[in-house]
């Protein structure tokens, strides 16, 4: 809503920008004022008279509206093209939600994932990479923020679950990236897939702390992507029946519930992959990297 009223008060201000050059303009070569009637009345009788008029005062009127518009367009057409784009990822990705049942006088039922899971039928626009992206991520992140404290540190470097959550991604075709320490969180699993799919699970962790790192990402990928969504994908692992419950978070009992879930994603590998493809994703693989060494370097 900030930037709509912003882009009405500068078009605007160079609307009347535009009037006054024009009126200073015509004013000082033709001595013709638009601010006055009567001016405009003796050129509609010189034009009914057919008396010749000066084609350089038609040509300055020219050049005045074509600056309005230009200057129209530089400031909308930006502006149109990122809703356009945005609006057009969101049309094409399609995320389960799940939603907990609560009844009266009954527990709150643990969350059943549902099956269906769309990619985009296209892909989103092309990562063009600069070659000095870690430099362009460190002068936007300059400032490192405040280290947590260490009992907020979910050190999951040492779970079992790691390397378990780590096959069986693996297995379903998508690359399994290091942990990342994010907003003092540590996720058990930190894995990508084409058209630019993250996915990051933890085991028995507080849905709070990885509904925090999270938001640290999408923060950091809004500042240095403007135009590619990241599609992030998070899960749980919760054995401990804690009765947790997200709408954007999945919650799995059990291993083998986490399996079946993944082995019924669409397959992230294609056989007709191009070349393109897999230049663009080993792009989007660079991106990550340089994140998860950014993330390491500024100690989150």
């Amino acid at each position: 809503m900030r930037n709509k009223f912003e882009r009405i008060l500068l078009s605007i201000l160079l609307g009347i920008s535009v009037l006054l050059g024009l009126s200073f303009w015509l004013n000082t070569i033709f001595g013709f004022n638009l601010f006055f009637k009567e001016h405009w009345q003796e050129l509609a009788k010189l034009q009914a008279e057919h008396i010749p008029i000066s084609k350089g005062f038609y040509i300055s009127i020219g050049v005045a509206i074509f600056i309005f518009v230009f200057g129209l367009c530089f400031i909308y057409i930006p502006a149109i093209k990122r809703v356009y784009k945005k609006n057009v990822i969101q049309s094409q990705q399609v995320l389960p939600t799940t939603e907990p049942v609560v009844q009266k006088n009954e527990t709150v039922e643990p969350l059943t994932p549902k099956k269906e899971f769309v990619l985009p039928t296209s892909r989103p626009p092309r990562l063009n990479l600069p070659s000095n992206m870690a430099q362009i991520i460190k002068q936007q992140y300059s400032a490192p923020e405040q280290q947590p404290s260490k009992n907020t540190n979910n050190n999951n470097s040492e779970s079992p679950y790691t390397a378990t959550f780590a096959q069986i991604f693996q297995d379903n075709g998508y690359t399994v990236k290091n942990n990342p320490k994010i907003a003092g969180f540590t996720p058990n699993l930190f894995a990508i897939a084409p058209n630019e799919i993250l996915w990051i699970g933890a085991a028995d962790c507080d849905i709070d702390k990885l509904q925090s790192a999270i938001n640290k990402l999408k923060s950091i990928f809004q500042e240095t992507l403007e135009d590619i969504q990241i599609n992030i994908n998070a899960f749980i692992l919760d054995t401990t029946s804690g009765q947790q419950t997200s709408d954007s978070i999945f919650i799995f009992k059990s291993l083998e519930e986490l399996k079946k879930f993944v082995s019924e994603l669409p397959p992230v590998r294609s056989e007709e992959e191009t070349d393109a493809d897999k230049e663009n994703f080993d792009a989007y693989s660079e991106y990550i990297d340089t994140i998860i060494q950014y993330l390491k370097t500024m100690g989150q």
